[in-house]
């Protein structure tokens, strides 16, 4: 019988000694509100029990208590318990030898892990969340299918309408397309696909059992488009999170490309999207304070080990009418490496289809976004040995608009 000791707050305390009976109804749960007792009992008659250090008590910050816990040396394991988490915390909380950082996210988990018999700790009580344990054991990636991931430095660049774009014009040359929403808690990405009721993702909170299961999470957009994220409910997005790496590499199983957008602001699940990359797009456009924010994003992928080779600076909403070589310039340095695709800023049309769901018939426009996206994809596929024989690919790829007509001239062409 594993003995848990928890030292918290009141009413987290509550709820943490209730997580621990539903998972392990034959815990011993010990509360000790006292950090300073509490150090001095698991050196005496609580050595060897499993310490969870919540919020609430006062004294030293959570996180140190448990790292001070954790460097005694005298408790089997030691938990955080947050209200919530970043990456940075869990990394800081790795190295200070603490075992997990549990969230209130977990607990909104803890019946369907229960219910499906899983067990996150060693000592049979769910430390992590089911998704955390599936972050050691990531799917195998089927050969030969490109994953496409885009990313920013900064909101309202237009990359979630770029992904849709690269969706739609992929799945219009015959290719089954699965896209990935990874804005887990407000993501729109399937609104602009033209799916009317997504799927969703926090029904794989308890571990995605196979590829099926993760099918039926989705929602289809079209004959060649299918579409993943966010979750209905919010708050499971951090459940999702750990689970992103094995999603994106199932969703190869079964398409013939993988496109992921990303939220602006980075985490675990979007670190470990970008490692995966094929292609790493970064967007940006013309605004003031573009280029700090894109020389940042292409720091971090740097950091993260992804080549420069396959990065890629996309920039947005162009004006047609000039090109500014010295922004360029500027915005090239740290990325000479990287491709840059230019996609031309397209208008009303473009927000007007968009609001009408016409994501269909914006990519069969001359609209200029959609053709310069087009434009850019068949490039990358090129690239990457994967560009479909399909006319509509080798028109995008010669970066011309649509095929004119034999007599007289196609829509804002006179």
């Amino acid at each position: 019988m594993a003995t848990w000791v928890i030292c918290a707050g009141v009413s987290q305390s509550s709820e943490l000694g209730e997580y621990v009976r539903s998972c392990d109804e034959a815990a011993s749960v010990v509360f000790e509100r006292s950090p300073v007792r509490l150090r001095g009992r698991m050196r005496e008659d609580l050595a060897g029990a499993c310490v969870i250090v919540g919020e609430g008590v006062g004294g030293p910050d959570p996180v140190n208590l448990a790292a001070a816990i954790a460097a005694d040396g005298n408790a089997s394991e030691v938990f955080l318990a947050l209200d919530s988490t970043s990456g940075s915390m869990r990394s800081r909380a790795k190295r200070a030898g603490i075992s997990q950082v549990i969230t209130s996210a977990d607990f909104a988990a803890r019946p369907a892990s229960v219910h499906q018999g899983q067990r996150g700790t060693r000592s049979g009580v769910p430390g992590r969340a089911a998704g955390e344990e599936a972050l050691a054991t990531v799917s195998e990636r089927r050969e030969g299918v490109p994953v496409i991931v885009f990313v920013s430095g900064r909101g309202g660049v237009g990359k979630t309408t770029l992904a849709a774009l690269f969706a739609a014009s992929a799945a219009s040359w015959g290719l089954d397309v699965a896209v990935l929403d990874l804005d887990l808690a407000f993501g729109n990405l399937a609104a602009l696909c033209g799916v009317s009721r997504p799927g969703d993702l926090a029904a794989l909170a308890g571990g995605i059992a196979s590829d099926e299961a993760l099918e039926q999470a989705g929602a289809r957009a079209g004959e060649h488009l299918h579409v993943w994220g966010p979750c209905r409910a919010p708050e499971y997005a951090e459940c999702i999170q750990p689970l992103a790496a094995d999603i994106i590499a199932r969703l190869t199983h079964g398409h013939d490309l993988v496109i992921v957008d990303t939220p602006s602001s980075w985490g675990d699940a979007v670190a470990g999207a970008a490692q995966q990359a094929d292609r790493l797009v970064i967007v940006s456009d013309e605004r003031p304070g573009a280029i700090p924010a894109l020389s940042r994003c292409g720091s971090l992928a740097v950091r993260l080990g992804v080549a420069r080779t396959r990065i890629v600076r996309l920039m947005n909403a162009c004006d047609p009418r000039r090109r500014d070589e010295s922004f360029v310039a500027r915005a090239a340095v740290g990325l000479e490496c990287a491709r840059e695709v230019r996609v031309l800023d397209g208008g009303l049309d473009l927000v007007e289809l968009l609001g009408a769901g016409g994501m269909a018939e914006l990519v069969a426009s001359e609209n200029p976004a959609a053709l310069g996206a087009a434009h850019g994809l068949a490039a990358l596929l090129k690239e990457l040995g994967h560009l479909p024989d399909a006319e509509g690919a080798r028109h995008a790829l010669a970066g011309g608009g649509k095929p004119r007509r034999l007599f007289g001239l196609g829509r804002g062409e006179a």
